[in-house]
């Protein structure tokens, strides 16, 4: 990940740490301690998914690569089929599912810097 410190902050959010009295680290990492999209997804409504609710935005508006596209494609079917058998554990299988995929991801990025590839050679 690149250094967190090169953040750079806008005018309205240090306008509103100061109005309010809050610290800019407290806030970004109020933020950051709310995402839990295991949670979200299983719970949408909940009064704590707004960070959760962001990061999903920024995924379907940021996001241009096919291959990722229909990676979360193939994860939504899989995270469907876990809602659909219901029971008590959810959330649990859906955070399993993501740990599946995200090390998927890590492994396929070790195999292309391994073999030469980059991102841009798709």
């Amino acid at each position: 990940m690149k250094n967190l410190e090169t953040i750079k902050l806008t005018q309205e959010f240090k306008q509103f740490c100061d109005i309010f009295n809050f610290t800019p680290e407290e806030v970004l990492q109020a933020f950051i301690d709310q995402v839990h999209i295991a949670q979200y997804m299983c719970f949408p409504l909940d009064p704590d998914r707004w960070a959760n609710l962001f990061m999903m935005e920024y995924l379907l508006k940021y996001t241009d690569s096919e291959d990722t596209l229909r990676a979360y494609g193939e994860f939504g079917e899989k995270w469907v089929r876990i809602m659909e058998a219901g029971g008590n554990n959810v959330v649990e299988h859906t955070r399993k599912l993501l740990e599946d995929w995200h090390q998927s991801v890590l492994e396929d990025r070790i195999n292309k810097i391994m073999n030469g590839e980059s991102d841009d050679d798709q």
